[in-house]
């Protein structure tokens, strides 16, 4: 742990993200569901684009995301994932790079685009996702350098992952290299929809590796098909560690089976919830490896998340120091 040069090694799908503001009507006319994140193959992905107008592109996936965040405060840390030889590949590698977080491209065999989140913000400032995963699909153990997770002190697993067979089998390899070297395993569950598809695989690797979740409420609550409550002690059964955010009714955090509850942070104007989960996570991780209070976590978590909803995109427009 001492010789660690990275606080956190981030592990999630390499996505270009292009969002849009859309009515209600376009969802119905394309069929997609609201709010939720939904796998799309590259003719959906097309005709998705061209219902949209005036997209701002950014590099994005969700533990990126949380890796921009929580290098917006002050941490260090490193990102694992697989790109595209193409030019948004080109874009997501400088972006990362640029942001101040280690990101190195192994694999230049694959023939696959880079990743892409057509991300729909409706009026009522939800976002539906509709992610075509090309290279991601590809993450396999060849896809990165193992000295990534050796010099940190932490992993974090997006649970998208999960998505890709070969990339399952990455994930256990890199729980396992991370426990032979004492470090610390931390899990988002990602999406509920995602937690539907792969129950038992993420039942298997909470209870064999994973010391910190993270999750909303609908995600815990399907996980364990039962109401909150009981969902949460759980998983407080099984995890030392554990945040569940719950919108707009603040979160629920908990450290060696002692839960507390933190209030939410209102915000005047909701503008976009991509990557309020994300940048809780930031906010609670940072809070961590500083070693604050459980309960200070969970605010700093819910602070972030509520800077992140005041406008479009989940990448902080300010330095996140500045709301320590």
């Amino acid at each position: 742990m001492k010789n660690s040069k990275v606080e956190i090694c981030f592990i999630g799908n390499a996505i270009v993200d292009i969002l849009s503001k859309v009515s209600f009507e376009t969802l119905d006319e394309l069929q997609i569901p609201k709010g939720a994140m939904q796998l799309v193959d590259e003719e959906l992905s097309d005709k998705i684009l061209k219902h949209i107008q005036d997209s701002t592109i950014i590099s994005g996936g969700s533990a990126a995301n949380t890796a921009v965040g929580f290098k917006s405060f002050g941490g260090k840390c490193s990102f694992i994932g697989q790109i595209g030889n193409d030019k948004f590949g080109e874009m997501f590698s400088k972006d990362l790079n640029n942001s101040g977080i280690c990101f190195k491209y192994k694999d230049f065999q694959v023939k696959e685009k880079t990743s892409k989140s057509i991300i729909l913000v409706t009026p009522d400032a939800e976002r539906s996702m509709n992610t075509f995963l090309g290279a991601s699909n590809k993450f396999n153990i060849n896809s990165f350098e193992e000295q990534f997770i050796i010099d940190s002190r932490m992993i974090y697993i997006e649970g998208y992952l999960f998505d890709q067979p070969e990339a399952k089998e990455a994930i256990y390899h890199c729980c396992k290299l991370a426990k032979s070297y004492d470090r610390k395993v931390a899990l988002s569950l990602s999406d509920l929809f995602c937690v539907d598809r792969h129950r038992i695989d993420f039942l298997n690797l909470i209870n064999k590796y994973v010391d910190i979740i993270f999750a909303n409420e609908d995600e815990i609550k399907s996980l364990y098909q039962s109401e909150l409550k009981a969902s949460i002690n759980y998983i407080k059964n099984n995890v030392y560690i554990g945040a569940i955010t719950l919108g707009s009714n603040g979160s629920v955090v908990f450290e060696n089976k002692l839960e507390y509850r933190v209030d939410p942070i209102s915000v005047a104007e909701l503008v976009d919830t991509t990557g309020a989960g994300d940048l809780f996570a930031s906010g609670f991780l940072f809070g961590l490896t500083n070693k604050y209070s459980i309960q200070k976590c969970g605010y700093l978590g819910n602070k972030a998340a509520s800077e992140i909803i005041k406008y479009i995109g989940a990448r902080p427009k300010l330095s996140l120091k500045s709301i320590l």
